[in-house]
């Protein structure tokens, strides 16, 4: 079977306080300029000339190599906002220093970054960070590019320098012999998962999240909102308690992801994920769902994740709806009952909401195992 390329990014992350501040100015100086010619070529349909000087000809000439990796689904604010792509190479050992845009020297911990006009500006590793790069690199994972750029977190309400290393493998979707089948919903509901293997659920469980300190933390952060609104002050406080609860719901998807992983690949099984219809989750957001409630309702980020590890290790992927309000013996509309359980109106049959899209992948599961019926990913390194 033919091999395709999948992709993982390792994001390193640093305070611009951390960026010596004539380097820094002088980044974001080639940064707007190179969005200013990028913009211009988005525009004019990429046909537009590329620059005559550097450092924004190499930058030009770097893009056109990262441009399927990158998105391209309009402008923000008329500003097409693409990071600067560097080529790069890795040192693992005594590799010769090929002069690449950006050098990562595992030996001495350093990340050095070059041709941008400015010098070199030099980053440690992360003990977390030099680990990541060891295990893609054991995996078969070889550095293909880099990226970087200076920009805000809002989250944190924070500008950060930013570097993204993306990591290229070939891989070989395997023929899979059981489901692993997910029902993602809002995360205080728990995320549902069974292992399907033809007609039987072999195993199952709810993965949740630490519901009680996330709501504390709410709770902690919307009484250090009002004293800064009132009088000015716990600002900073209340941004640190932010970044410390997103933090915490980071952490959770994470998990899950590389749990959920790892168990469709201990099981040789292929992944199907029941999620919400985003008008379904729009109209939630927008309705008189409880406030401390609409944190849980971001779900974007753990399906990148499990896309992305997904493909990374040749797990045959799908996003499948599987119906939580139709019955899965007779097709028949479920009502609500208390305590998230439905009933069938047609048929009396009775089960827990979340237990009933994986019922479905039982009743679907020859259908859902073929191969044909995985589509092909391609994954975002920035997303």
């Amino acid at each position: 079977m033919k091999g395709r390329t999948a992709y993982r990014t390792l994001l390193i992350r640093r305070r611009v306080e951390e960026i010596p501040p004539e380097q820094l100015v002088r980044f974001i100086e080639v940064q707007e300029a190179f969005r200013r010619w990028a913009t211009g070529w988005y525009k004019s349909g990429f046909k537009a000339a590329a620059p005559a000087e550097n450092p924004l000809k190499y930058f030009a000439n770097e893009l056109k190599y990262a441009l399927k990796l990158l998105p391209t689904n309009g402008l923000k604010n008329g500003v097409w906002k693409v990071p600067l792509v560097f080529n790069a190479q890795l040192r693992i050992n005594n590799e010769k220093d090929m002069s690449r845009g950006v050098f990562v020297d595992l030996p001495k911990g350093e990340v050095r970054i070059r041709k941008w006009g400015g010098g070199t500006i030099a980053v440690r590793l992360r003990d977390s960070e030099a680990k990541w790069i060891v295990e893609r690199v054991k995996e078969g994972g070889r550095l293909v590019l880099a990226l970087a750029w200076v920009g805000r977190v809002k989250r944190m309400n924070i500008t950060t320098f930013n570097l993204a290393l993306v990591f290229a493998r070939k891989v070989v979707q395997y023929q899979p012999k059981r489901l692993l089948a997910v029902d993602l919903n809002a995360l205080h509901n728990g995320i549902v998962w069974a292992v399907v293997d033809g007609v039987r659920v072999l195993r199952k469980g709810v993965l949740r999240p630490d519901v009680g300190e996330i709501g504390r933390l709410q709770r902690e952060v919307s009484r250090l909102d009002s004293l800064c609104s009132e009088r000015g002050e716990y600002c900073k406080q209340a941004m640190t308690l932010k970044s410390r609860l997103w933090r915490l719901l980071r952490k959770f998807e994470d998990e899950v992801a590389d749990w959920l992983v790892h168990e469709a690949r201990r099981n040789k099984a292929a992944v199907v994920i029941d999620v919400p219809e985003d008008e379904s989750m729009r109209q939630l957001k927008e309705s008189g769902y409880a406030p401390e409630r609409k944190i849980f309702l971001n779900l974007g980020r753990l399906r990148r994740r499990l896309r992305g590890l997904a493909e990374w290790y040749g797990i045959p992927y799908k996003e499948e709806r599987l119906y939580s309000t139709v019955c899965p013996h007779c097709g028949g509309k479920m009502e609500e009952l208390p305590n998230r359980r439905v009933k069938c109106q047609q048929c009396g049959f009775k089960a827990p909401r979340d237990e009933v899209p994986i019922l479905w992948a039982v009743k679907r599961f020859s259908e859902l195992a073929q191969p044909p019926s995985f589509s092909t990913l391609v994954l975002t390194p920035l997303a």
